[in-house]
């Protein structure tokens, strides 16, 4: 000890003491300055990797539960919810194999674990029924919940997502909880994922932060005039790798990670970073390719639109926009299988690569819906041929296993420069066209101002036609069927009206269309059903003849579950005999549907008593097996087969052809449309039942359909002529 004192008394061991607190001072400054840089990145590369691990399983769900899930995500891009597309959450959020499967292909790829809860209504607590962490021995773990201890409870419950430490077993795990949300928006569950337990992520850190004492130590027993040189010889590795991290972490190009050949601490470090790095591109692989074709997917379009728009809008270059879709593609997946229908898929959109070129960006968006952006400045005269190839690539038959398939498709083309402000104005325009072609079949479409304006149109009319329905200002007119051999009446037929307050009156032929394609026609189809009854009881109180009202029901009604008891409920409510009411329905009820389902909608029908006739007939889908099996009572003749009858001699065969069947099978025939006298002269003579045209009436109010009956019965086949 008495020698120790007198060494550091003496000069060199002065000088020793200050070279070694120099040193030191050094060391640690040095040290920790790098290991809260480090620290820093390590933390922020935590975040990264948790973040890209939440987008990741987000997507999956919503692409591999495509029917039940979709990605609520803020501006940047980071998922908010889950929300669930069904209106009861309790299907979606019971344990099923696709569920265990799909957690662990997550957890797979972040290299972590990952877990569903479901919100126990009772409890509040987020009860955990799938997850990826399995006992030693491959067993399911034992139930756990998120209560309102747990770190993630507020935010969840909340309908908020939660990032941080969670406790596991006693140890943290860095995870991303995303709350699971109902149709409406509240809040029904919950995605756990976590890329690994928190030690295990600061690993590496806690292995620098031991490896600096070791070297310190070291340093500081050598003590020697090169320990400053070596320190920061040493550093420069570390600096790099640092600012390597920093490049990473901000998105920039780094290039390759340096010292990845050294096999000290360095190079363990950078080899580490190394692997972070190949992470990040697997999970950014994952992030925006389309997992079946190899395409881009929605998220690397948007990116590929937003700078396709910029450039159009500041003239730098000219971008085209083409939406794709397979005309009828469900049935493909219906008739052979989702396995065969992935395979089109993938044959399809290698035709669009091949086709469209090296220099077009597509995407696919949805099972069979691509999009396709090219860049290269061409005319839409040259876009418009390249839109007809595509079509004609589309045309051409697959040859697989399963036999030959043969598929079309339509295409909506926006030209960004002129037609799209941004994104979501570029995929609406395009959205119309696309719509505009599948309704002329086998299309490429441009864009135009006139498709906005009809379809705003089509929306307007849609909500005014709903307030309409709940108000009744629907009306309903009725047009005579007339017997033409004695002029008297054998029925007639409701039509709906509207005559809107602002707008005056709309045509059916408007706002029809749009209550089917809206789902209104049910409604409709009520509220006209009911009117035709009550105004039935009232001419009956008021002692007219009108033999039956006939009523047209859409196919989307007639199979309504509910459709039996409506009629019946209506027969009931207005006291009427079954066959004062006769349904009128269209050949297109046979298509998609079961003989077992029409007979036996069609027996209910009959068992109320009620009259059935088929609509347009001829005119679509026509089959004598159905004529002969099942119970109508009339046929109605499409109005086609009339005009200029009394000129058309094969118009003439047909005709007498149609009344000899329907009279061979016991219907009553109802012509329409008829509106000459030499029509109706024609169609008397071959000897039809009734006469439905504007020859004999318009369709008219109810309080002046007794005296146009009326006016009818006087006319004599010598003296006939219009009554409106």
């Amino acid at each position: 000890m008495s020698k120790l004192l007198t060494f550091l008394k003496g000069i060199t061991g002065r000088v020793t003491t200050l070279l070694v607190l120099i040193v030191s001072v050094s060391i640690l400054i040095t040290a920790t300055l790098g290991y809260f840089k480090l620290y820093q990145v390590t933390a922020a590369n935590s975040e990264i990797r948790i973040d890209r691990a939440a987008r990741a399983a987000t997507a999956l769900f919503a692409e591999r539960l495509a029917s039940e899930f979709t990605v609520i995500r803020d501006e940047a891009g980071t998922p908010l919810a889950l929300r669930l597309k069904g209106e009861d959450p309790t299907g979606a959020l019971t344990f099923r194999d696709a569920h265990d499967a799909l957690l662990k292909e997550i957890g797979a790829i972040n290299q972590g674990a990952a877990n569903l809860f479901r919100l126990n209504p009772e409890s509040q607590a987020f009860d955990r029924f799938a997850t990826t962490f399995r006992r030693p021995d491959g067993s399911m773990p034992p139930p756990m919940s998120i209560g309102i201890m747990h770190p993630a409870y507020d935010n969840l419950i909340n309908n908020r997502p939660h990032l941080g430490e969670v406790p596991v077993m006693g140890r943290m795990r860095l995870a991303y909880l995303t709350p699971i949300q109902t149709a409406t928006g509240s809040v029904a569950g919950a995605l756990a994922v976590d890329v690994g337990w928190v030690d295990d992520l600061v690993a590496a850190r806690n292995e620098l932060r031991r490896q600096i004492i070791i070297a310190t130590g070291l340093i500081l027993v050598l003590v020697a005039a090169f320990g400053a040189a070596s320190l920061g010889a040493e550093l420069k590795p570390l600096r790099a790798l640092s600012r390597y991290a920093e490049d990473l972490a901000a998105g920039a190009p780094a290039g390759a990670v340096p010292y990845r050949e050294r096999n000290d601490e360095i190079g363990a470090l950078a080899q580490g970073l190394e692997r972070v790095v190949a992470l990040q591109g697997k999970l950014a692989h994952l992030a925006y390719t389309d997992p079946l074709t190899g395409l881009a997917n929605r998220s690397r379009h948007l990116n590929d639109l937003d700078q396709a728009l910029s450039e159009s809008l500041s003239g730098q270059r000219k971008w085209t926009l083409l939406h794709i879709d397979l005309d009828k593609f469900k049935q493909v997946n219906d008739g052979y299988g989702q396995s065969v229908g992935d395979r089109v898929i993938k044959l399809i959109a290698a035709r669009i690569k091949d086709t469209a070129g090296d220099s077009a960006r597509i995407a696919r968006l949805a099972a069979d819906h691509f999009a396709v952006l090219i860049g290269d400045g061409r005319p839409a005269e040259e876009v418009e041929t390249l839109a007809e190839k595509l079509l004609t690539e589309i045309h051409e038959p697959l040859q697989l296993n399963a036999g030959e398939i043969r598929l079309t498709g339509s295409i909506g083309i926006v030209l960004l420069q002129h037609d799209a402000s941004d994104a979501d104005e570029a995929h609406r325009n395009a959205g119309l066209a696309l719509r505009k072609a599948k309704a002329k079949g086998d299309r490429a479409v441009f864009f135009s101002s006139e498709m906005l304006d009809d379809f705003q149109n089509h929306m307007r009319i849609e909500r005014m036609l709903r307030l309409a329905i709940a108000d009744r200002e629907i009306e309903v007119h009725f047009q005579p069927q007339v017997n033409p051999a004695t002029h008297q009446l054998a029925g007639v037929e409701a039509l709906a009206r509207w005559t809107h307050p602002a707008e005056g009156p709309i045509s059916p032929g408007m706002f029809i269309p749009i209550a089917e394609a809206s789902g209104q026609i049910v409604d409709l189809g009520t509220l006209i059903l009911e009117l035709a009854c009550e105004q039935a009881a009232k001419w009956r109180a008021a002692g007219f003849g009108f033999r039956h009202i006939s009523i047209n029901v859409s196919p989307i009604q007639l199979w309504q579950p509910n459709f039996i008891e409506v009629v019946k409920d209506a027969l009931k409510r207005h006291d009427l005999a079954g066959n004062e009411i006769c349904i009128e329905i269209t050949e297109g009820v046979f298509v998609d549907q079961s003989k077992q389902r029409i007979e036996k909608v069609l027996a209910a029908l009959r068992q109320l008593g009620v009259l059935l006739s088929l609509d347009d007939f001829g005119s679509g889908y026509s089959s004598l097996g159905y004529l002969n099996r099942l119970p109508f009572d009339q046929l109605k003749v499409d109005r086609s087969f009339v005009s200029d009858i009394d000129t058309d001699v094969r118009k003439q065969k047909v005709m007498r052809g149609i009344l000899e069947l329907g009279r061979g099978l016991g219907f009553d025939i109802v012509v329409e449309g008829a509106e000459t006298l030499e029509e109706v002269s024609v169609i008397r003579d071959m000897g039809c039942d009734a006469i439905q045209g504007y020859y004999y009436s318009r369709p008219a109010p109810a309080l002046l359909i007794p005296e146009v009956v009326k006016k009818i019965q006087r006319l004599k086949p010598s003296e006939e002529a219009r009554t409106a």
